[in-house]
């Protein structure tokens, strides 16, 4: 009968019982990945929205590049639509209006000469014929950092189709809502580069390029859609209805909403987006620039301008 306890080889050799984990050690080091992972976790997520940041940063570049191209081919900046101010998705009818935008108008600028060909130029933005059109979801007008949704829920495109993709990326034309509508009223004149059946030429920014912004981000979901160039235009400053002739509230626009609270259109963001504390800004020059939220509302108002007689404007940014 062998002597061997469960802990003894045979011919005499002693196994060593490996020690476990106490429950202490283990909560223990539980602990430490929780602490390792909660330190890790903000920076990954850091880098992913500095890669994020960049992307967008790119975007609003080579819609840069695809202006100065346009303005090779016509003489001047797109208008940011064809139609007037006063008309766009919400209006009655407004497939019978034009509003053909300026993200239309550059696709040929922006590599896809094949979708700019199957546009219906004839007709408006929004007529049935270009309905396909409108749906596409085009990665070069979307910001990456922006989480809302891609086609508008508003009524005022959902009755005239199924999808309306929208865009994180407009032309900024004036300081003021009053401004963009003096250019029906007379009282006011938009300022700014593109606006709705703007003519910019080059040698109208006499502020200079550097100094003049011409498209800006937004995050705005229902009335941003591409294709409709009566939304495809903001302003620096937030309407105000109680402020006539400018209908500006005070402060800048950038962040701040409700942007355009009226009955239709009833716009939540201007100028904005979901990186935090600012948004990119793309100048005449090719140049894009991150602008604070708490730019001095004078220093913002002024680089929205064409022809201010604010020269080095953009020299008063952080």
């Amino acid at each position: 009968m062998s002597n061997a306890t469960p802990w003894t080889l045979t011919g005499g050799t002693t196994a060593r019982r490996r020690p476990a984990f106490t429950l202490i050690e283990l909560l223990v080091a539980i602990a430490i990945i929780a602490i390792l992972v909660s330190l890790l976790l903000p920076a990954v997520q850091k880098a992913r929205e500095a890669a994020r940041k960049t992307q967008c940063r790119n975007n609003l570049h080579q819609y840069g590049i695809a202006l100065h191209s346009y303005i090779d081919s016509h003489k001047l900046f797109p208008p940011s639509s064809t139609s007037d101010v006063e008309q766009g998705g919400w209006i009655d009818h407004p497939d019978r209006r034009h509003l053909h935008s300026w993200h239309i108008m550059t696709l040929p600028q922006t590599e896809q000469s094949p979708l700019y060909q199957q546009v219906n130029l004839r007709v408006s933005s929004l007529h049935a014929d270009n309905r396909d059109i409108a749906r596409q979801r085009l990665p070069l007008q979307r910001c990456p950092s922006f989480s809302g949704r891609t086609f508008s829920a508003s009524e005022s495109y959902t009755r005239l189709g199924p999808e309306y993709a929208t865009t994180n990326y407009v032309a900024i034309g004036a300081t003021s809502a009053g401004a963009i509508y003096g250019a029906n009223t007379g009282l006011l004149t938009p300022e700014g580069i593109m606006y709705p059946q703007s003519s910019t030429r080059l040698d109208d920014v006499t502020d200079g390029t550097s100094d003049t912004v011409v498209l800006v981000e937004t995050r705005e979901e229902d009335y941003a859609v591409w294709v409709d160039g009566g939304v495809m235009s903001v302003v620096a400053t937030r309407y105000d209805e109680g402020n006539s002739p400018t209908y500006a509230a005070s402060g800048v626009a950038l962040n701040q909403a409700p942007y355009f609270n009226y009955e239709e259109p009833n716009v939540k963001w201007g100028p904005s987006s979901q990186h935090g504390q600012g948004a990119f800004h793309l100048f005449a020059d090719g140049a894009v620039r991150f602008v604070s939220d708490n730019i001095d509302q004078r220093i913002y108002k002024a680089i929205v301008t064409k022809a201010g007689q604010e020269p080095n404007a953009a020299a008063g940014l952080q």
